[in-house]
C-alpha cells in the first residue's frame, strides 16, 4: 500500500510514525512545503529564547530517515485528482508539475495566517506561522533593526509572540478587538490573569481596539484604527488561522468534490467524503468532544491525536475519533499554565 501524506506538521508526522508502527510494510511519501526536518510549532518560542532544538525537532531531525519515509520538500500541492488517485505538485526548481500516485491519501496541509486587514501582506507585515517566517522576525529583533513592535491579535499565538518579543527587549503593544485577551478560549476571570502577566512584562494591551489597515510606503509604519493610529517598526499579525484547502477546490471529479466548510469535513473515522482520503490537524473540521459542534481545532494535542486515529484506520483497524478538545498550555511565571474550556 502506498500512502501519500500532504503536510509535515505534527498531524502528518504522527500519521507517518504510527503507520510505520501499525503496518510496517507501507510505502509512505510525505509532501512538505517547507524545507528541512519536521518541527513542532508550539516549541518555536522556547527555541528562540533558549536555543534548544530537542523540543523543536520533537522526533529528531532524522526521524523521516529512521522511518523510511520518502520526503518531497519545498513543493507546492496544486491539486488532488481522486479519480486517478494522484496528487499534483510543483517544486521550487521550476521543473513543471509532477503527478504522484497514491492508494490512500492523508490531507494534513495545516493552516496559514488569516488576517482580513487591508495592507496585510508578507512584504509589509510579519507572521509567526512558519519556522522560516518566525526566524526572520526574531533575527530582525536581535540585530537591533527594530525597537517597537505591534502585535495585532491577542489570541494564543499573539500572546506567545508578544511575550517572546518582550523577552528580546522590544517595546510591545498588543491590539485586540475583543474585550479580553485569548477570547476564544478564556473566560473573563482567567483572561484577567493572563492580562496581568502581560502587563507585568511591560506589554501594553489595548482591548476593544480594531485594526483597520496597515499603512506605510514599502513597509508598514503604522496601523490605522477606528480612532487614531499606532506607530511601530515591526508589525505582527496573529489574527487567526485559515486551513490550507485551496488546492482541493478544483479537484478533477465528476461529482461535487471535497466537502469543505472552514476546513475539510471528516466523519468519526476522520475520513473525508472522498474514498480513501483522510484529513487530520489544522485542516480537518471535526466535532468538539464537549459540545459536539463542528469546527477546526487547530492545536497541537488534537493534531497528534487525530494523526494516530488516521494511522490506525489506514492500517485497517476500525478506530473512532472521540472528538477534539479546546485546550492548550503556555509558560507563565516560569511554569506551564494550562487551560481547558468547559462546556
Amino acid at each position: 500500500m502506498r500512502v501519500v501524506i500532504i503536510g509535515a506538521g505534527p498531524a502528518g508526522l504522527t500519521v507517518a510514525e504510527r503507520l510505520r508502527r501499525y503496518r510496517g510494510d507501507t510505502d509512505i511519501v510525505m509532501l512538505a512545503s517547507e524545507p528541512g526536518s519536521p518541527y513542532a510549532p508550539p516549541a518555536m518560542a522556547d527555541h528562540f529564547l533558549t536555543g534548544r532544538t530537542d523540543t523543536l525537532f520533537w522526533k529528531g531531525k532524522d526521524i523521516l530517515d529512521r522511518l523510511g519515509v520518502e520526503l518531497c520538500s519545498g513543493v507546492t500541492v496544486c491539486a488532488v485528482r481522486p479519480i486517478t488517485k494522484e496528487v499534483v505538485i510543483e517544486s521550487a526548481d521550476d521543473v513543471g508539475q509532477t503527478a504522484i500516485s497514491y492508494d490512500r491519501l492523508v490531507i494534513a496541509s495545516g493552516s496559514s495566517l488569516y488576517a482580513p486587514i487591508k495592507g496585510c501582506d508578507p512584504d509589509r507585515v510579519c507572521n509567526f506561522k512558519s519556522l522560516a517566517a518566525a526566524s526572520d522576525l526574531v533575527a530582525r529583533a536581535r540585530r537591533g533593526e527594530v525597537r517597537r513592535a505591534v502585535v495585532v491579535g491577542a489570541g494564543f499565538i499573539g500572546v506567545e509572540v508578544a511575550l517572546l518579543l518582550a523577552e528580546l527587549g522590544l517595546s510591545v503593544t498588543m491590539l485586540e478587538k475583543a474585550d479580553r485577551v485569548m477570547p476564544g478560549v478564556l473566560d473573563a476571570e482567567t483572561a484577567d490573569i493572563v492580562l496581568g502577566h502581560l502587563q507585568k512584562r511591560g506589554i501594553g494591551v489595548r482591548l476593544e481596539t480594531s485594526a483597520l489597515a496597515f499603512t506605510g510606503d514599502r513597509q508598514a509604519t503604522r496601523v490605522e484604527l477606528e480612532k487614531g493610529t499606532v506607530p511601530g517598526q515591526m508589525f505582527v499579525a496573529t489574527t487567526g488561522l485559515r486551513p490550507n484547502v485551496q488546492f482541493l477546490r478544483h479537484a478533477d471529479m465528476d461529482a461535487t468534490g471535497f466537502d469543505i466548510g472552514w476546513g475539510v469535513r471528516v466523519d468519526d473515522h476522520l475520513r473525508t467524503n472522498i474514498q480513501d482520503v483522510y484529513a487530520a490537524g489544522d485542516v480537518a473540521e471535526t466535532h468538539d468532544r464537549m459540545t459536539g459542534k463542528r469546527y477546526v481545532h487547530a492545536i497541537f494535542p488534537n493534531a497528534v491525536a487525530q494523526g494516530d486515529v488516521v494511522a490506525r484506520n489506514l492500517a485497517d483497524t476500525d478506530t473512532l475519533y472521540q472528538g477534539a478538545e479546546s485546550m492548550n498550555i503556555m509558560p507563565l511565571r516560569g511554569n506551564w499554565w494550562h487551560h481547558q474550556r468547559q462546556g
